[in-house]
């Protein structure tokens, strides 16, 4: 790899906020997922999970979405 400042910078940049520990609603959810289904894809070949268990969720977040593909 070419040795880049700027791309270094960009690779080795994190953001870690604080998260409340209220969910949001159900309602909320729901839009944050279908919006995510509307983004421009080649194929619809995904799974969305969501968890809502807050003690195994990395940094305590009150929902985690894991997207799975499925190329095979």
């Amino acid at each position: 790899m070419v040795n880049n400042p700027v791309i270094e910078t960009m690779l080795n940049r994190k953001s870690i906020r604080p998260y409340k520990d209220e969910s949001p609603s159900d309602e909320v959810t729901e839009t944050v997922i279908r919006a995510g289904q509307q983004a421009p894809f080649a194929a619809q070949i995904y799974s969305v999970l969501l968890s809502r268990k807050q003690k195994g969720n990395p940094f305590g977040a009150p929902l985690l979405f894991t997207i799975c593909l499925d190329v095979h």
